[in-house]
């Protein structure tokens, strides 16, 4: 789901719905003209979403906040009153289906050590309801869990053991596999889901089973059977970020809303009309990314070759970059995401990341496709951002 963890100091970076080109195109012409912060029109959905809010019965849409255990100590008074779910991230599964504690004899997984300081109340968290996400340590783990029958029953049980003794009201399931997917890995998934789902049924205060998929899931061979698990699920939380990454050879946006230059493969647009043509869109939450990437590249032009491996940079470092002059903000209305061109470093750099209008622009994509909400990755990479949670209210505003 996530980058790959870095120290603070580093840069961190059914209604069944189908397609109608003709309204896509429209879209297309229409967004291309239109400037920040005006919005596209929604090719996705004319359903409301059916969540309501659990304290008032309101409805609204879910602002699922994903906090890294290595971002526990960031988390700002923002980000905890800005969100309706908390979701820890995460607890780590070992091939027999257990939680996975220990690195070696000595040291803990750190995973498990932050859930401990969790249930210790030694760290603070937003009280909102708290989402548990689970996955797997490795591939090998991954594999065998779905394969074997008792490992599968044994990360089930893990599963309700560590819903229980939190208190958490949801679970998050996040299997990446790698490589080609089998039938049999992929069925196998779903009979996980369908098992952990019917074991659920005897909690009352578990509301909430969402699975993280890629933007691409409904149009590659994945682990996800998204036509047989949507009945199964809550939401799925398409992780809409990545979409060029850090090892690529040219600079390119993190999160493209759209691609009117046929540029890339894919794009959120395309990527959410092709999901929703088997899950109702109400059960979609979008990824947004609060961070971006950083290449070293061979000149300022948009989508420059790059000289460097990407890394991450969190919005708050990105702030800090144009509040002090050093960025040199561009708008790329292919994508209608902003990027940054710097030469402080003495190198030509390009920064892809969300800024203000970006993120208005997705909220109302949100809004307009009637989507059930949006899942943050990551909390602790927002601080000191002051447009940011205001636009994000937004979204719950009439």
């Amino acid at each position: 789901m996530s980058p790959t963890p870095v120290l603070p100091s580093q840069p961190i970076m059914k209604t069944k719905i189908f397609l109608i080109p003709l309204l896509i195109i429209l879209t297309s012409l229409f967004t291309y003209l239109a400037l920040p912060p005006q919005i596209p029109l929604s090719p996705i959905s004319s359903t409301a979403p059916s969540l309501e809010n659990w304290d008032t019965g309101k409805p609204e849409y879910l602002i699922l906040g994903f906090a890294p255990y290595w971002n526990l100590k960031k988390l700002s008074p923002e980000s905890s009153s800005g969100i309706t779910h908390f979701a820890y991230f995460a607890l780590h599964l070992n091939q027999d289906g257990n939680i996975y504690t220990h690195v070696n004899k000595r040291e803990q997984d750190p995973g498990f050590t932050n859930y401990q300081r969790l249930l210790a109340h030694s760290v603070s968290i937003p009280n909102k309801p708290l989402i548990l996400t689970f996955m797997p340590i490795n591939q090998d783990a991954l594999n065998n869990i779905l394969s074997s029958t008792a490992a599968r029953r044994n990360a089930i049980t893990s599963i309700l053991t560590s819903l229980n003794e939190s208190g958490a009201t949801g679970v998050n399931i996040d299997f990446e596999p790698v490589g080609d997917i089998s039938p049999t890995l992929r069925d196998n998934f779903t009979l996980f889901i369908k098992e952990l789902r019917e074991r659920i049924y005897g909690y009352t205060d578990i509301r909430h089973v969402s699975i993280s998929i890629y933007p691409s899931a409904a149009v590659k061979p994945r682990i996800w059977d998204l036509a047989t698990l949507a009945p199964l699920t809550d939401y799925f939380v398409v992780m809409t970020y990545d979409y060029t990454m850090p090892k690529s050879n040219t600079a390119g946006p993190n999160s493209p809303l759209r691609d009117l230059e046929n540029n890339f493969e894919h794009n959120i647009i395309k990527n959410i009309s092709e999901i929703t043509t088997t899950v109702p869109a109400s059960k979609i939450l979008l990824g947004i990314p609060l961070y971006g990437y950083e290449w070293d590249t061979v000149d300022a032009s948009k989508y420059s070759p790059t000289s460097s491996r990407g890394a991450t940079a969190s919005l708050e470092l990105i702030q800090q970059m144009l509040d002090a002059k050093t960025l040199e903000l561009v708008w790329d209305r292919n994508s209608l995401t902003p990027y940054g061109t710097s030469t402080e470093s003495g190198n030509t750099t390009q920064i892809y990341f969300e800024n203000e209008a970006s993120l208005r622009l997705k909220l109302e994509f949100v809004k307009s496709s009637h989507l059930g909400g949006i899942a943050l990755w990551a909390l602790g990479y927002d601080n000191n951002v002051p447009w940011l949670w205001p636009t994000l209210s937004t979204l719950n505003q009439e």
